[in-house]
């Protein structure tokens, strides 16, 4: 009896500590890339940092580390597939993992540090995590579950979020920015852009921007708030609401108002602005 239990006392420990082993993978290394050039990376609850520069090539580093403490029975399977081919770059996490812990510590460490050439594009997807990207110039193309996204100094044109929780975060943007949020808030100032499509379940929306003649800029928001600066420009601003206040500061010429429609003008401009909300503030100024 006492050489079975310790024999299934060695098999639970080997249990544990193969599953602790497999979660620990570590990666430093250079890859090519071409001067306008893609990053393409899908990850799951990583912390993730992309920072651009006048370098030539990628330097990619991964650092995850599971650490586990008490009896767990399962696995933890994680590996990193890697495509350096055509100019691009493409960093696919395949993981998975079967654990139930009887009494137990676990605790994941995941980091995905991303240096490139500043004229590259990025495109990435993922579950979990937080987003840091800085001096790129490129495309930017993000589809994230939950976590946030910050971009700092990043002079492309064009920008794509697709969001479920969390904030976006930008200090300038030019060209042309299309935003999917569910529950989160979007704030961006130095705006230059000349297409604006957002659409926000919960949350505030703030956006500092010049207006293009031309430009396309149409608003939808369910619940929270609406704020738009106007640095240079004007037009006409069609704001259609249900339960909703629209306050208007600055040189705003009141063309129609009603229970349920407001229409304003602002001088210096033709640019089209339409808003939809049904219970958010909506709040437009210009800036002086």
């Amino acid at each position: 009896m006492k050489t079975t239990l310790l024999t299934i006392a060695a098999l639970l420990f080997s249990i544990t500590l193969w599953a602790q082993k497999e979660g620990d993978y570590h990666l430093d290394k250079e890859f090519d890339l071409s001067p306008t050039g893609s990053i393409d990376l899908s990850s799951s609850d990583a912390k993730v940092t992309i920072t651009g520069s006048s370098r030539k090539n990628v330097h990619l580093k991964i650092d995850r580390t599971v650490i586990t403490k008490g009896l767990f029975f399962g696995s933890d399977e994680f590996a990193i597939e890697i495509d350096n081919s055509n100019g691009n770059l493409k960093i696919r996490e395949r993981s998975s993992s079967s654990s139930h812990g009887i009494v137990g510590y676990y605790n994941e460490d995941y980091e995905i540090k991303i240096e490139a050439p500043e004229g590259a594009s990025i495109l990435v997807k993922g579950d979990d995590g937080d987003y840091q990207i800085m001096n790129i110039n490129g495309s930017i193309v993000m589809g994230v579950d939950d976590g946030d996204i910050d971009l700092i100094g990043c002079k492309g044109a064009k920008f794509r979020f697709q969001m479920d929780d969390g904030n976006l975060t930008m200090d300038q943007g030019r060209g042309a920015i299309e935003i999917d949020i569910d529950d989160g808030d979007v704030r961006i100032k130095n705006g230059n852009f000349s297409k604006v499509v957002a659409d926000i379940d919960d949350g505030d929306f703030m956006i500092e921007t010049s207006l293009s003649n031309s430009g396309e800029y149409n608003i939808n928001a369910e619940d929270g708030s609406v704020s738009m600066v106007v640095t240079k420009g004007g037009g006409q601003f069609d704001v259609r609401h249900d339960d909703a206040r629209v306050i208007a500061e600055g040189a705003f010429d009141v063309y129609e108002k009603s229970e349920t429609f407001t229409s304003l003008k602002l001088a210096n401009g033709t640019a089209k602005v339409n808003i939809r909300a049904d219970d958010a503030r909506i709040r437009l100024s210009k800036l002086n």
